[in-house]
């Protein structure tokens, strides 16, 4: 038979004590690794919730809006106007107005679908 000294012994009890130890470390770093990963997943799902809402849709400018500004601009400049461009932008649109002198005035066109308005809001002009 088995001698019970021998695994009630200082010496016995330290070799338990530091194989239990071995596979109580791992499994307090898959803990941390765990909680780690349930705050990321949870972070990425709010973001996810929070970000898509924050973002409005935009509705592109239709080519009804864009010719109706660009005859707002050469009612204005009748006669004066040799082109006009407008280059859209999602919900914006960027006209380019040039006249016969050479100058050249820049436009962001935008339209309000509540009020059915479109407004040009001189940028810059030389």
């Amino acid at each position: 038979m088995t001698d019970p000294e021998k695994y009630l012994s200082d010496e016995a009890v330290a070799e338990f004590d530091r194989i239990v130890g071995e596979y109580e470390r791992p499994f307090t770093r898959r803990k941390v690794v765990r909680l780690a990963a349930g705050i990321a997943a949870a972070a990425v799902v709010a973001l996810g919730i929070i970000l898509p809402s924050k973002k409005e849709e935009e509705t592109p400018l239709s080519p009804v809006v864009i010719a109706e500004g660009i005859g707002q601009l050469m009612d204005i400049n009748s006669g004066e106007v040799e082109s006009i461009s407008a280059v859209p932008q999602g919900s914006k649109a960027l006209v380019t107005l040039k006249l016969r002198d050479g100058s050249e005035y820049y436009y962001m066109m935008t339209y309000n679908e509540d009020s059915g308005t479109t407004s040009l809001v001189a940028i810059n002009d030389k």
